[in-house]
């Protein structure tokens, strides 16, 4: 009987103290900067009854960084209090190679490692992504023919958001989008179009942003299209990073 009892109240008290994990808080920072990440639970008086620790995974890669009050990082400190539902990871001097990607923070039971609290974050190191540059260069169409338009942009945290405008309307035209991944490889748009004759000279414009940049501070290039029956010309190619006129 006395171990029944035991069992029942180590149940219910696994019970009252598990939280409902939600989604991943994304989080987003810069190099070099610090950034504080919250672990909250109710509060647990005998901290030996638990195991803490925080996780990072980055790319392929998964660590721990932090068990109870032990930080695993010289550029990670930890805030241990469980008696007060506390457990902060602390990232000074953040890097986009080290710390750009989820974190995990866990409390288990011990003995049964039945999860009692999860939280996780999802943190940027954000980096502005290049000038977009569009392919092919000589933008030589043929009447009735599909040709695509495909407007480029090397690295980035996050992958940028990759837009085709036709010059004279703001309505985001219709394309594919291959993302990068990291902040050292290609993200692509590319625009399928069937041109008319009277395409002939229109012109279109690629946005390229991410959340590194403010709003005014978008990079675009534009390019004229050129269409024909022989496939000849090149009506122009210009782009605000180019210094080229349109």
């Amino acid at each position: 009987m006395g171990v029944t009892v035991a069992l029942s109240v180590t149940v219910s008290t696994l019970l009252a103290l598990v939280t409902i994990v939600a989604a991943d808080e994304i989080r987003d920072t810069r190099e070099g900067e610090t950034v504080t990440l919250k672990c909250r639970f109710s509060e647990q008086s005998a901290a030996s009854d638990f195991s803490y620790y925080w996780a990072r995974s980055t790319g392929n890669k998964f660590d721990n960084v932090a068990i109870k009050g032990v930080q695993l990082n010289t550029n990670y400190r930890i805030d241990f209090r469980p008696e007060q539902g506390i457990y902060d990871l602390t990232i000074m001097n953040t890097s986009y190679s080290r710390d750009n990607g989820r974190f995990e923070c866990r409390v288990k039971a011990s003995g049964t490692g039945a999860d009692v609290h999860q939280e996780y974050y999802n943190l940027t190191v954000l980096t502005p992504p290049q000038p977009p540059f569009v392919e092919p260069v000589e933008l030589r169409a043929t009447e009735d023919e599909k040709f695509n338009l495909t407007c480029s942009s090397i690295g980035g945290s996050p992958d940028p958001t990759i837009t085709w405008y036709r010059v004279g309307s703001e309505k985001p035209l219709k394309s594919t989008i291959a993302k990068g991944g990291s902040k050292d490889l290609r993200t692509s748009s590319t625009l399928s179009i069937v041109p008319r004759r009277e395409d002939d000279g229109a012109k279109f414009r690629c946005v390229v942003w991410n959340r590194a940049m403010s709003e005014k501070d978008k990079l675009e290039t534009t390019v004229t299209l050129s269409v024909n029956s022989h496939g000849e010309g090149l009506e122009g190619y210009c782009g605000r990073e180019r210094g080229e006129g349109c």
